[in-house]
């Protein structure tokens, strides 16, 4: 086996591929920087900068994928009761977790995943001003996108680990730690033909206005705060990523929605991964 490294999605990506498969290896790389391109929050030539930029009722044409991942961030936000909310850039930028660049007023920038409408798989439209920060979803969505080209390409088993959002696939258990919020390996499971996402804030906090903040934001715009690590097993890596974020704000919520998706948060006594 062999691993390459690229600096994307805001951490390293690693690949791990068969020898002779470095030439799928970096087809797959190609189409995570695609994903990145095109959902960042930061480049101004991204999707989501024109949508912030567009008058709310406005119709935009956007990459396939950008749809794709709003398509499931809008379901998410409805199976979640509104919990898990892609419009959340505008606390981020608020607190510091997101660059102001560009933006002037936040007070215009109200809307919500709900705001959201998918008119086809070419098109969105937001019906109010917001601020759509896909950090919850489209890195999750980038390694599955990775395993896709894999597999077309005809690779038999791999690995993609996105910052620690991966999923695995053929044969092989892959083995993988599993850090508790301070960053320490704290046991070690065998991953098969499963993505694996975790999530902690317990060290990237900041203190905003005489409040601590987290990049995690709850119900009404609340900073959570989480003292602990959650994991959760899943057939994709979107649905992986995306559920580590309901489950810092709401364990028992998370339970309930990632029966939907055949997922499962997996508490710290529990070793089995599901094959």
């Amino acid at each position: 086996m062999i691993t390459r490294c690229r600096p994307l999605l805001g951490t390293f990506v690693e690949i791990t591929v068969p020898q002779g498969y470095e030439q799928a290896a970096e087809q797959a790389f190609a189409a995570i920087a695609h994903v990145h391109r095109r959902m960042s929050f930061h480049d101004s030539d991204s999707d989501l900068a024109r949508l912030r930029e567009a008058p709310p009722g406005t119709t935009l044409e956007v990459d396939e994928e950008t749809v794709a991942v709003l398509r499931t961030a809008v379901a998410l936000y409805r199976d979640t009761g509104g919990l898990f909310d892609v419009g959340v850039g505008r606390s981020l930028v608020r607190s510091g977790f997101l660059p102001r660049e560009r933006i002037a007023r936040l007070d215009g920038y109200c809307g919500t995943s709900g705001d959201i409408e998918i008119v086809d798989d070419r098109h969105v439209r937001t019906h109010r001003g917001m601020l759509i920060d896909l950090g919850g979803i489209a890195k999750g969505y980038a390694v599955d996108r990775a395993v896709e080209v894999l597999t077309e390409r005809g690779v038999g088993e791999a690995l993609v680990n996105a910052g620690g959002d991966l999923r695995a696939f053929g044969a092989r258990a892959w083995p993988v730690g599993l850090r508790d919020a301070h960053g320490k390996v704290r046991f070690m499971v065998p991953a098969r033909n499963c993505a694996v996402a975790s999530s902690s804030n317990l060290d990237n906090r900041r203190r905003v206005r005489g409040r601590e903040e987290s990049p995690h934001v709850g119900r009404g715009g609340k900073s959570v705060l989480a003292d602990h690590r959650v994991t959760v097993i899943a057939p994709t890596c979107i649905i992986a990523d995306a559920l580590t974020k309901v489950a810092l704000a709401d364990h028992d919520l998370a339970e309930r929605v990632a029966l939907n998706f055949g997922a499962r948060l997996l508490d710290a006594p529990d070793t089995g991964v599901p094959s």
